[in-house]
Parts: C-alpha cells; sequence; structure tokens
C-alpha cells in the first residue's frame, strides 16, 4: 500500500464484439453483485450498522472493496495512530491493485473511546468510467499489544471516584472526580474529570497530554501560567480559560465560552458553543491557518497579529488587531478605525461550531469477595511466588521482597490495610536467583516493567508505601492510597471510595494494564 499517491496502472477494456461486450457486462454485473454481497456481510460482522455504502457509476466491486480496505486499514490502528491519522486529515492510499481509497478519521469520542472513519474507495481512478464507494464506521484502536482495549479502570494508571492528586511523573491516562496537579508534574496521557461542578485547573508549570491524548472535564478548564502546555485535544462541558502565556497544542471543544489572553498561544481551532475573547492571544501563523467556531459573538483584541478564518452564528468585533483570515457572520463584523487591519474577506455564511464529546465516565470496580483469617507481616527476606493470598492485613518491614511471577500472577487480597518499606524484586525466569541487581527494582523504567500485569493487590482499606519505597503492580484499595515520597510504581493505582495520593507526596508512576482488573 502507498501512502498519498504512487503508480497505478489503469484498467484498459479489451476491444470485443457488440455480443461479447454485453456479454461481459452481465457477467460483471453478477460479479459485482456477488462480492457486494459478500462484503455487506463481513462489513456488517466487523463494523455493524455504523458502516453504510453509496456507489456511483460502474465497478461497484472494486470501489467498495477499496472503500472496506480502508476501513479494515483503520480497525488494524492503535489508539496513537489513529490519533496522527485525525491530525493529518484526509490522506490517499493506494493499493497494489490500483485501486484508491481516501481516508479520514475524525476525533476521538472520549465517551465511547471510538474515532469516527469515513473512507471513499475509487476503482479506475481518473477514468472515465472511475467509480465511488462511501463507507463510514466508529473504530475502536487496538491496544499496542494488538488486542483490542478492555474498557473500564483497567485503562487507566490512576482512578477514583473521588481526587487524584498528581504530583511528579505520571505516564498514563488518568480518570477521576476531581484532579489536582502540583506545579511541574507531568501527566504524559490523557486527564479527565468527571465532576459537573468542580473545575479542572493547569497551573503552576504543569505539562500534560501528548499526540492523540484528550483532556476532558465535565465542568470548566483553566490553562494558566507562562510553562503549561497542553497537548491534545481539549474537552470542556463548560468555560474553557487559557491565560499567563500558558499554550495548548490542539484543539479546544468548550460547551460555553472560550476565552484565551496573557500572551497564550493556542496551536489548533476553538469551536465554541458560546462566545470566543482573544485578548494578546497567538493563534495561526503565516504558514499555519486555523479556525474559530462559535454560536456567539467572537471578539479579538489586543495589538496581536492572528492567523484565523473565523465563523460566528451572531457577530464579530475586531479591535485593535491584525487579522489574516476569512470572516464569516451572519449579523456583521465591526472593526475599530485605524487600529484594524483584516487582510481577508466577509461573508455571512458561517459554519457553526462542533460540541465537545461527552468525556469518559467512572465506574467504580467491584470489590472482590473473599474470606481472611490471617494477618501477614514480612520481617525478613521474602519471596511470594504465583497464587492467591488473602490475609486480615499485610505489611512488611525493611527487608527484600521478590514478586516471583515466573509460574504466573501473584494476586494478593487483604480485608484491612495494606502497607509496604520492602525493597522490591521481580523475577520473570524460572531459574535463577531472585535477589539479584538485575531483578532489583530502582525505576519506573526497568526491563521488565510488562510483567506487572501479573501483580495485584487488593485492600478493604488503605495502601501505604514509606518514603522512597516502591511497588511493583497495582493496587486496589476502597480507601485511599498513600504513594511515599520519592517511590516508583510500576502498574497502576485505583481507589474506590478514597483518594488516591491524598497527601500531594511527589513520586513517579507508569501504565502498565492489570490482568485481574481487565477481567474482573
Amino acid at each position: 500500500m502507498h501512502k498519498n499517491g504512487g503508480s497505478m496502472d489503469k484498467l484498459t477494456p479489451p476491444s470485443s464484439s457488440t455480443t461479447a461486450t454485453r456479454g461481459s457486462v452481465i457477467v460483471a454485473v453478477i460479479g459485482a453483485i456477488i462480492v457486494l454481497g459478500v462484503l455487506a456481510a463481513a462489513i456488517q460482522k466487523q463494523f455493524g450498522t455504523s458502516s453504510s455504502s453509496v456507489v456511483t457509476e460502474n465497478r461497484a466491486d472494486s470501489a467498495t472493496y477499496a472503500a472496506y480496505s480502508g476501513l479494515a486499514f483503520a480497525a488494524a490502528q492503535n489508539d496513537s495512530a489513529l490519533a496522527a491519522m485525525h491530525t493529518a486529515g484526509a490522506t490517499n492510499y493506494t493499493l497494489a491493485t490500483g485501486l484508491t481509497f481516501n481516508l479520514t478519521v475524525g476525533a476521538k469520542n472520549t465517551g465511547t473511546g471510538k474515532y469516527p472513519v469515513s473512507v471513499i474507495g475509487t476503482a479506475n481512478p481518473g477514468a472515465g468510467y472511475e467509480a465511488n464507494a462511501y463507507m463510514s464506521a466508529s473504530i475502536t484502536p487496538v491496544s499496542s499489544g494488538g488486542g483490542e482495549d478492555d474498557g473500564g479502570v483497567s485503562d487507566y494508571v490512576m482512578s477514583s471516584g473521588g481526587t487524584a492528586k498528581v504530583a511528579g511523573y505520571v505516564a498514563g491516562d488518568v480518570l477521576a472526580n476531581t484532579v489536582t496537579l502540583q506545579g511541574g508534574s507531568t501527566v504524559a496521557g490523557s486527564l479527565t474529570t468527571t465532576s459537573t461542578t468542580t473545575p479542572l485547573v493547569i497551573s503552576g508549570g504543569v505539562t500534560v497530554g501528548g499526540t492523540g491524548e484528550v483532556i476532558c472535564s465535565n465542568s470548566s478548564i483553566t490553562v494558566s501560567g507562562g510553562s503549561d502546555v497542553v497537548n491534545g485535544t481539549l474537552y470542556s462541558q463548560g468555560d474553557v480559560t487559557i491565560d499567563g502565556g500558558a499554550t495548548v497544542n490542539g484543539d479546544i471543544y468548550a460547551k460555553g465560552s472560550v476565552t484565551v489572553s496573557g500572551g497564550s498561544t493556542v496551536n489548533g481551532n476553538i469551536h465554541s458553543q458560546a462566545s470566543v475573547s482573544l485578548t494578546s492571544a497567538k493563534i495561526g501563523s503565516s504558514t499555519v491557518k486555523r479556525f474559530i467556531y462559535a454560536a456567539g459573538t467572537v471578539t479579538a483584541t489586543g495589538g496581536s497579529t492572528i492567523y484565523v478564518d473565523i465563523h460566528s452564528q451572531t457577530n464579530i468585533a475586531l479591535q485593535n488587531i491584525t487579522v489574516y483570515g476569512n470572516m464569516y457572520a451572519k449579523t456583521g463584523v465591526t472593526t475599530q478605525q485605524y487600529l484594524t487591519h483584516l487582510y481577508g474577506n466577509i461573508y455571512t455564511n458561517p459554519t457553526a461550531p462542533t460540541a465537545p464529546v461527552a468525556c469518559a465516565s467512572y465506574t467504580a470496580p467491584t470489590a472482590p469477595i473473599f474470606t481472611a483469617s490471617t494477618a501477614r507481616n514480612i520481617t525478613s527476606q521474602t519471596t511470594i511466588t504465583a497464587g492467591n493470598y488473602y490475609y486480615t492485613s499485610f505489611s512488611t518491614n525493611w527487608i527484600d521482597l521478590c514478586l516471583d511471577v515466573s509460574g504466573g500472577d501473584i494476586n494478593i487480597f487483604v480485608s484491612g490495610n495494606a502497607s509496604s518499606n520492602a525493597t522490591i524484586y521481580v523475577k520473570t525466569s524460572t531459574s535463577g536467583n531472585c535477589f539479584t541487581n538485575s531483578n532489583k527494582m530502582n525505576s519506573i523504567d526497568e526491563t521488565f516493567s510488562a510483567s506487572a500485569a501479573k501483580v495485584f493487590l487488593y485492600t478493604g482499606g488503605t495502601f501505604t508505601l514509606g518514603g522512597g519505597v516502591d511497588w511493583f503492580g497495582t493496587v486496589l484499595a476502597n480507601g485511599n492510597i498513600y504513594p511515599g515520597g520519592g517511590s516508583s510504581i510500576i502498574g497502576s493505582l485505583h481507589s474506590i471510595n478514597g483518594s488516591v495520593n491524598p497527601n500531594s507526596t511527589w513520586y513517579e508512576i507508569k501504565y502498565v494494564q492489570s490482568n485481574y482488573l481487565s477481567s474482573h
């Protein structure tokens, strides 16, 4: 397959008699009907009723095959690949047979986790007998490991029905009712808050997101402070405020108003179901034009130069600003004489803004049901092998603890509180000694990090790590989860009725999906 063009051999019909031609047409029509029937069944099975097709002219079978190939190609992509395709826009691909398809990937719906995809398949492109077929579907990205995402909290590095406090480095997605971010922290993933009353505030030199990631709030969103950077698409069910020299590298979708001020930069498009206000804002460049779509008034002022087409369902007000772009407003455009420079045309047919998608919802995982009668306090060097363990409490002294997953998963169920002060070693091979330096956990970047999927600990109370103490695997707690200052955690942290890191302790965590949570 070739992207963005490539050589294509044009099909030339052979010369034949009228009778032979008619016979060929009949055979072609029958073949097209058969192929379309087979493809329709395949499409229905793989993509469901969200797929549809519209065929024009002849050669319908080949065009439909090309369109179906485009859907199949999109369905084989992971989240980051689909996000990159969304950023790239409509793209042409050429199959080895000379057929082509044009693929467009829409913005990810953070509520369903799917991408809207549309494909136009073409047979005999550029010829007088060109045929086209159109199909669309909602695509769920495959996981980086090749399978489909399992959904639920197992897809998140941190989740809570209460508050998740980020202080340090978080590699993975965060989902909580509310999230607070300590200055200088980084979330290398998506960030979702489900509260309808508490705004999401990103400030104090925080970096959030990445390519294909989303920042979503059921309330308002504020990004402020000179070094604050949001990378990804931003969705708000309330207002969006960008100020203090902050930067947003992505599109903004708001149910309420959008305000960009204080020298802040938006490297993306803006959609507002209300009004948009730009004051000393930076949007667009001489090489990349941006777009603003608003249901209400759009006001731009502050002496800056912006490169943007503005669409307002009401009016546009330009004051002391230079604009390179076209203005689309139903009730007109007002400009401040002498101080405003508009290099573009004025129209009265604006495009309506796109509403923000719904944020992912939090569903508390089900606490496991079990019976325990024994407390476990580990006071000396110990190895835990594969199996299920049930305790009334779990704790360790400052000892060496080996988690031997060479024989399978380790699941620890604790009815009370759990804590650890242990130095962690991880054994993934059936041979050798666990307590060697190569098996010792020192950071979130260990070569054996994927094996964290095999370790799960549930506590009916709280989970606590000592200062500088690391943990390997997923923790599900009914109460609060307290990382230690300077802790490194590989796995994920989930609190059902409490908070994650309520003391705002500085630590680092890297996401690895839990085998237990993804199957329960």
